[in-house]
Formats: structure tokens, C-alpha cells, sequence
């Protein structure tokens, strides 16, 4: 039970920072308020505590490796946003702050995932 509830902590967790990204494009007409923008971090963090760290199949491991690919993904994607539109070549109205929070989280929670599916297990 408790690593379905990691597992749907770390779903839920992709699925805001999916949503403030797409949101902060104008790709989607969502409006995530301020839970969206506590559970990218805070609910990936959750669900690798509970869902990752104790799991000792190797199934897991992959699953972990993959959300910490989902978590870097969204982080190239905020990056490169910011980049072009930099340079002009996106144009998009509201401001930044979204896709640097992204950016910046992904950036601690992607390595986390990789590193998480290598935390030695007990017995193991």
C-alpha cells in the first residue's frame, strides 16, 4: 500500500509540473494555483521516500530512473523555452518565473530519480 502511494505521489507530482509548464507556454487554458507549484517538488520527493528508497525490485528501479527522466525532461523543456525566448525567436505573453521554478527543481529532482534506483538496500 504504502509504495501505491509513492508511486501516485510521483504521478501527481509529473503531472504539476507538466500542467505549470504547458500552462506557462499558453498551451492549456489551466490556471494551477499554489498546490501545483508546492506538489512538483514536494510530492516527487514524497512519493521517492516512499515509493523508491524502500523498493527492492527491480522494476522499481526502473520506474524510478524513468521519473527522474520525466522530471530532467520537463527541465530541457523549461530551459530551452527561456532560451528562445531570449533570443526572440519564441514570443509568448506572462512572465518567466514558472519555467525557472521548473527548471530549477528538475534540476535537483531528475539527478534524485537516476540516483534514488542506486541507494544500496537493506539485506541486499
Amino acid at each position: 500500500m504504502v509504495l501505491a502511494f509513492g508511486a501516485l505521489m510521483v504521478i501527481l507530482g509529473l503531472l504539476s509540473g507538466g500542467v505549470l509548464t504547458a500552462a506557462a507556454l499558453g498551451a492549456t487554458a489551466l490556471q494551477p494555483g499554489w498546490t501545483a507549484w508546492l506538489a512538483y517538488p514536494g510530492l516527487i520527493l514524497l512519493g521517492y521516500g516512499l515509493f523508491v528508497i524502500p523498493a527492492n525490485a527491480g522494476p522499481i528501479h526502473l520506474l524510478t530512473k524513468g521519473s527522474g527522466a520525466l522530471c530532467l525532461m520537463l527541465g530541457m523543456v523549461a530551459i530551452a523555452v527561456l532560451v528562445l525566448r531570449s533570443l526572440g525567436i519564441l514570443v509568448f505573453e506572462g512572465g518567466t518565473f514558472t519555467l525557472w521554478w521548473v527548471f530549477g527543481c528538475s534540476l535537483v529532482l531528475g539527478p534524485l530519480g537516476w540516483l534514488g534506483s542506486r541507494v544500496p538496500k537493506q539485506g541486499a
